[in-house]
């Protein structure tokens, strides 16, 4: 052969290596390209769809509606993915369900795969929410567009529930997975890996991704990311669960020589104790015609020149309902402003207001002078002594004030007063309970944190101060003769600490700086998260701000994603995945995660 001809044959050799390795090599943008025009053309219709499906526990669904409302998105993501995959050449998506019933509780999450190698990465999220509340003007089921002012200027954000907890990263997730499997379809190195999307359907109550990680070691990811909170947990503060509960009185105090006004009633409507009520409604009675109508005609005014413990204290919108008085009954209800996610008390007294604390404490302030007292307004004097309108036990802080080095000053343990339930159901003696929502530091835990361990410090059995706390709490108040409040608390899990040196948060803070430049900020939160217990999991986005209340609504009326935060977030989440693919990331330590078994109860998070 000629030496010309040895160049024509060599160089026709080096392009078809060229041609057979190349899918080797960086990608190119389609991928991210794919997934921006989801975003642009074709989020907004999807996320409509999972909206609509009503998927919140408790109140007025049955849990057979909600598993079937939850099926109808399950299969609206086959249909999504059976569609996708006819354009695949290799790289294929693969459904997945599990479901296992443990304790008469049936827990199930399904997802979908790609890839087949022994290293296994998550994106995790979560498709039930809470419960709509009830506002004039909301229209929880029917998602729309508005624009918001966020982060100093006017944003897009799709307003429905469960735009930003969880349905709108939920799809974001699964749009992410698809784009990396279209990337890199054929490319041998997704032989290397399993990449997956998880989808909870019991986050909001009992989560069923822990008993799926504990019933599936073989399945736990190596890495992985629970896409439901801000950019980027380190620390989730401990729960705890009271229960305050006055008993009835054996007889009636005597009557006084002049007309009598009390409280009848004081209740939140029914729902979650990790959510700040839509409103608190209070029934007034008399014996007197005439001084219930006194008493009505003075109410609102009272209630405006009422001197709450903090002259600055934002009280909540009050309406006096006055249809009933030809019947006794006067009507008195407040409504929520702000913030309604239990972990952020502290928000929602910032910039708005809880109906409960508001109308609690104006009642056990009515008492002697215009008001009898009773069992609800004796309850209702706990909580005012108790807290009053503070969120982090300043009124007793030897006791209620913790903050520290992970929990910092102004954010540590925090205090929700969620439900007031008068005559509760299947508790014949007792006349009224309360239900608080705690989300506490690590002062509060019976085990010090050692300044170096990851995971829930002391483990999941060790329990919180809280016990001690609440019994030299009420052996402090002083509770009016003839009277009785007695406690039930429950620690659900202690405070879990990660560091951000590990690897699992070095590998998502390093996606963060690809794309946006910065280290990802390291926060520690209120809110409980799938990631709880086990150190390979990272709470992470959608959201830039530790915000949960307007313009975002967490929880709460009005709930908005901003779509700029998920946009970020996938690019973010396209970054760590394709990292993870093309071998960029550094590789994570091939021990097992330090996981701790949850047993959870509803409404925990």
């Amino acid at each position: 052969m000629s030496r010309v001809g040895m160049r024509v044959a060599v160089v026709a050799l080096l392009g078809f290596v060229w041609t057979c390795t190349s899918t080797e090599d960086e990608p190119s943008d389609d991928g991210s390209a794919q997934l921006h025009r989801y975003i642009d053309e074709q989020l907004f219709d999807d996320l409509s769809t999972f909206v609509a499906a009503r998927t919140y526990r408790g109140v007025d669904l049955s849990e057979a509606q909600v598993v079937a409302n939850l099926q109808k998105l399950q299969a609206e993501l086959l249909r999504q993915t059976e569609q996708f995959n006819e354009t695949q050449k290799v790289h294929k998506l693969t459904p997945f369900e599990w479901k296992k019933t443990i304790n008469g509780q049936e827990y199930w999450l399904f997802g979908v795969r790609v890839g087949s190698g022994p290293r296994r990465v998550a994106l995790s999220s979560h498709l039930d929410t809470v419960s709509p509340g009830n506002q004039e003007g909301w229209e929880p089921f029917k998602l729309v567009k508005e624009q918001r002012t966020y982060l100093g200027k006017e944003q897009e954000f799709y307003v429905g529930r469960g735009a930003i907890d969880d349905k709108g990263p939920a799809l974001i997730a699964l749009n992410v997975l698809k784009a990396v499997a279209r990337q890199y379809d054929g490319d041998s190195r997704l032989d290397r890996l399993t990449l997956e999307v998880i989808f909870d359907t019991s986050e909001e109550t009992d989560m069923s991704m822990h008993h799926y990680l504990e019933d599936k070691p073989e399945e736990n990811p190596d890495l992985g990311v629970i896409f439901d909170a801000m950019w980027c947990i380190r620390a989730e503060k401990g729960l705890e669960r009271p229960v305050f509960t006055i008993q009835r009185r054996g007889s009636a105090p005597e009557p006084g020589p002049g007309a009598r006004v009390w409280i009848e009633s004081l209740d939140t409507p029914k729902g979650p104790a990790n959510q700040i009520p839509d409103s608190a409604t209070a029934v007034i009675r008399s014996d007197s015609p005439e001084a219930l109508q006194r008493f009505a005609q003075q109410v609102e005014a009272l209630y405006q020149g009422h001197g709450f413990d903090d002259p600055a204290y934002r009280r909540a919108p009050l309406t006096v309902d006055t249809s009933g008085l030809a019947d006794n009954r006067l009507v008195l209800k407040t409504s929520v402003i702000g913030a309604q996610h239990g972990s952020a008390p502290d928000e929602n007294r910032r910039e708005g207001t809880n109906p409960l604390v508001s109308l609690a404490n104006f009642l056990s302030a009515m008492v002697g002078s215009h008001l009898e007292r009773n069992e609800i307004s004796e309850l209702s004097r706990f909580l005012t002594w108790s807290w009053g309108t503070q969120v982090l036990g300043e009124h007793h802080p030897d006791l209620l004030l913790r903050h520290d080095e992970v929990f910092k000053e102004g954010k540590g343990t925090t205090y929700a007063v969620t439900r007031f339930y008068t005559q509760p159901a299947g508790a014949p003696g007792t006349a009224a309970r309360v239900e608080l929502d705690i989300r506490y530091a690590l002062g509060h835990h019976s085990v010090a944190w050692d300044g170096k361990t990851e995971g829930l410090v002391g483990g999941k059995a060790s329990p919180s101060r809280f016990q001690e706390t609440f019994a030299e709490l009420l052996r402090r108040f002083p509770a009016e003769p003839g009277y009785t409040v007695a406690f039930q608390t429950t620690n659900f899990f202690p405070p879990d600490v990660r560091l951000p040196e590990s690897t699992a948060f070095r590998s998502v803070s390093r996606a963060f700086e690809q794309v946006l430049g910065e280290a990802c900020p390291a926060r520690a939160i209120g809110g409980g998260t799938d990631a709880k217990g086990n150190t390979n999991l990272i709470a992470a986005g959608a959201l830039f701000t530790e915000n949960m209340g307007p313009p975002i609504n967490y929880h709460g009326f009005n709930e908005g994603a901003p779509v700029e935060d998920l946009r970020k977030s996938a690019d973010i989440l396209y970054r760590l995945l394709t990292d993870e693919v093309t071998g960029t990331a550094k590789s994570s330590s091939t021990a097992r995660p330090l996981f701790t078994p949850m047993r959870v109860a509803p409404d925990f998070h």
